[in-house]
């Protein structure tokens, strides 16, 4: 402020020196009138560029110039009449008129500068708002950008029955929230009280209130805030119906997912239970007239269409414990050499006359999972190599290590999986022309891999230039088994 008034006294001492200057030079050529019109246009322009204050300092320095310089008797000052009043009176209503006018002109200016420029902030933030499709990201997004763009404090505050509760992570200020309770209580959505100015968002059930005070010049406009309080208003209610549709999507997505279990679930157990039902009544009804190869064929039909059914179940159980979010499995130090070659051994039997290799590498690869759901993964992609190859074929399970991870190749000289498919074998109940098979077994085994931080991909081919391959990586443990 003191800067303002030295320099606004700079200009006026400078252009009176100029008119005064420029004063003197008519009247010896034009007479007293001439200088008197002269210094009127210099106290117009104090009055036109510096206001009303400015445009009195000049009248009264001008009329002294004038007087005690430019009139007979020269360097005397002398106010006998009429005649030396004239000039006082003609130079004050001068400085008066102009400045109380260009004071007016300057305020309008001002007032409409700043206008533009938070029109301008409002419609920058509006934009940025658009963005946010949370209430957390809304309260963000207002508090920085009304901080930056508008120069301002703005808050929003939650209406709880008698309290007043911020949105935001600052602390509470008594003053903001007994403010926004009168705002939320008031006849009117906007509420103005010294420098808080207050937006009601609308009433009833979860009412909230916007809170606004400007950090420094210019004054925040109420009017401002009224458009600021409708655009957060949209804002809060395009995120309330986000969050809606998000819900119905995903109460569909879960809709989706019984039906497509239950339809899995119906046509995958009816296959083993109608082949042990078969078989059981047979032994039953021809136990007796049976040689014990039919017998002994028929019983193991019953054992191994029993662990498909054992299997089938655990992939649905895990498969329920993903989906839920469940707790991770205790983990152990384990050999992924020898989980691999156990899982062979588990398969072997339903998996006809294909040949089974295994390569490992030394030391071994040590790894830190659950073993019971470890086998469960490598079965289910071991299962997934035999149902795509045919008897005769090789399987090939391969460990090695690559940049602090022990990988895990199993291939197949099989059918193969067309380029197209091979992101979408890890979805659930996805299936690649199989006859059999709930489509779990791949989505768990993404699952279990991602849980501890590995990966696992499909590609083709896997050997011989046929059939697939799936490779795991999960990290290594240096360490001793234990």
């Amino acid at each position: 402020m003191r800067l303002h008034i030295d320099r606004m006294q700079g200009a006026v001492t400078l252009l009176v020196l100029l008119v005064s200057a420029l004063a003197a030079f008519a009247v010896h050529d034009y007479g007293e009138v001439a200088s008197a019109l002269v210094f009127v246009l210099g106290i117009t322009i104090a009055g036109a560029l510096s206001g009303l204050v400015a445009a009195l300092i000049a009248a009264v320095v001008a009329f002294a110039i004038y007087n005690f310089y430019l009139t007979e008797p020269a360097l005397t000052f002398r106010i006998a009449g009429g005649g030396d009043l004239a000039p006082l009176v003609a130079f004050n209503l001068c400085a008066l008129v102009s400045g109380v006018l260009a004071g007016r002109l300057k305020d309008h200016a001002e007032d409409a500068r700043s206008t533009n420029l938070q029109l301008n902030g409002l419609l920058a933030l509006s934009h940025e708002l658009q963005s946010a499709l949370r209430l957390a990201d809304i309260v963000g997004t207002l508090g920085r950008g009304a901080r930056t763009i508008l120069g301002a404090e703005v808050a929003l505050f939650r209406i709880d029955g008698d309290r007043a509760v911020s949105l935001d992570a600052r602390p509470e200020s008594a003053d903001w929230t007994d403010f926004a309770l009168r705002t939320d209580r008031g006849p009117k959505a906007l509420r103005v009280e010294k420098a808080l100015i207050g937006r009601r968002l609308g009433g009833g059930a979860g009412a909230m209130v916007m809170v606004a005070v400007p950090l420094g010049a210019p004054r925040l406009k109420p009017a401002v805030v009224d458009a600021l309080g409708n655009m957060v208003a949209l804002a809060i209610e395009r995120a309330a119906l986000s969050d809606e549709i998000t819900e119905r999507r995903a109460a569909a997505r879960a809709e989706e997912l019984k039906s497509a279990l239950l339809a899995s679930v119906s046509h995958d157990f009816r296959t083993p239970l109608t082949a042990i039902s078969a078989s059981a009544s047979s032994l039953l009804a021809y136990g007796a007239q049976l040689d014990p190869d039919t017998s002994a064929k028929l019983l193991r039909g019953i054992v191994e269409e029993g662990d498909r059914l054992n299997r089938y179940t655990a992939n649905l159980l895990e498969m329920s414990r993903i989906e839920a979010g469940g707790s991770p499995q205790p983990l152990q130090i384990l050999s992924a050499t020898e989980m691999v070659a156990a899982a062979i051994q588990r398969v072997r039997p339903r998996a006809g006359d294909r040949q089974f290799a295994l390569i490992g590498t030394d030391p071994e690869p040590l790894v830190a999972a659950n073993a019971a759901l470890f086998e469960l993964v490598l079965i289910n992609i071991l299962d997934n190599a035999v149902g795509h190859s045919d008897d005769g074929t090789r399987i090939q399970a391969s460990l090695s290590r690559e940049m602090g991870a022990c990988r895990i190749d199993i291939a197949d000289a099989g059918h193969g999986i067309p380029e197209a498919a091979l992101h979408r074998v890890f979805d659930r109940f996805y299936r690649e022309g199989r006859t059999e098979g709930s489509g779990l077994g791949l989505a768990i085994a993404r699952g279990f891999v991602e849980a501890l931080g590995g990966t696992i991909e499909a590609r083709v081919p896997g050997l011989d230039g046929r059939g697939s391959c799936i490779t795991i990586r999960l990290p290594l443990v240096e360490g001793a088994l234990t």
